[in-house]
């Protein structure tokens, strides 16, 4: 009863810092984007490119699928629950539990939180004249929504429990909790900014980072290490699709939607 009471008052708190962020920084963000005309326009341009190069290019499908086939013998056999058995009984502790508490939010406050803190990022870099502010901001948005379907999709698809209702073998359609989302968009952050670093010290630390939601979510015993490893690689994933850039990218796919008189052009080309 105690821990849960803790949880709930951890809980609460980080939701007020997140109504608070999104009451300081929400109208800034808005204004400023309001101001940049071309914002919305090159945006739109920049997520269909993502999308091509993620879902039609076949060197990141095989990555994917590679990833997927790694957690499928994590998941579909005792590995999974031998991780979660040893960690549970040898490794959580009280430190542990207190050093993940400010993870132990539901997945929409935390996006709420992520979003509010990106479209603030974005109108503060305007503002400020930061460049940096809004690359970082903008392909973490652009990151979290070209993996979502996939995250989405593959959750449901590979039809894992949680461990606290079952093993980790995958029942297709059966449940919705093969892969964290936690881990996914609490590791999108980071992993962009490791991406955008250029001293390999800095890399090293947001790429560590960037594993404390999953690492998280396992000593919660809300995931099993194949749920958490795929939600992190996914987000691995997108943030290198995104890292590419719009017009660095050499053989990239490039999706375009056009209106036309009776209805809507979808254009796939591709560029070598």
């Amino acid at each position: 009863m105690l821990r849960k009471a803790k949880k709930t008052m951890v809980r609460t708190v980080f939701l007020r810092i997140g109504i608070g962020l999104v009451v300081l920084l929400l109208p800034l963000g808005y204004r400023c984007v309001a101001e940049d005309n071309g914002a919305i326009s090159r945006g739109y341009e920049a997520v269909t490119t993502d999308f091509g190069n993620f879902y039609l290019d076949r060197g990141n499908l095989t990555k994917l699928g590679i990833g997927v086939g790694v957690a499928a013998v994590f998941a579909n056999t005792e590995m999974d629950q031998y991780i979660r058995d040893k960690y549970q009984s040898s490794t959580r502790s009280h430190v542990t539990d207190q050093a993940t508490n400010i993870f132990n939010i539901s997945s929409t406050e935390l996006a709420l939180v992520a979003g509010t803190v990106y479209i603030g990022t974005y109108g503060a870099g305007l503002w400020l004249h930061n460049p940096t502010m809004v690359e970082w901001a903008r392909k973490s948005v652009r990151a979290t929504v070209v993996g979502g379907p996939a995250l989405v999709f593959l959750a449901v698809a590979t039809g894992g429990d949680r461990p606290t209702d079952g093993d980790s073998h995958w029942n297709p359609f059966q449940n919705t909790h093969g892969v964290s989302g936690h881990t996914y968009i609490g590791a999108v952050p980071f992993i962009t900014a490791a991406k955008m670093s250029g001293k390999t010290y800095q890399k090293a630390i947001f790429y560590g980072l960037s594993t404390f939601p999953g690492l998280a979510r396992i000593n919660d015993d809300e995931h099993y290490f194949s749920q958490v490893a795929l939600g992190w690689f996914l987000a691995y994933l997108s943030c290198a699709v995104v890292e590419k850039g719009t017009d660095r990218q050499e053989g990239r796919v490039h999706v375009q939607l056009a209106p036309v008189p009776k209805g809507l052009a979808i254009t796939v080309q591709k560029r070598y």
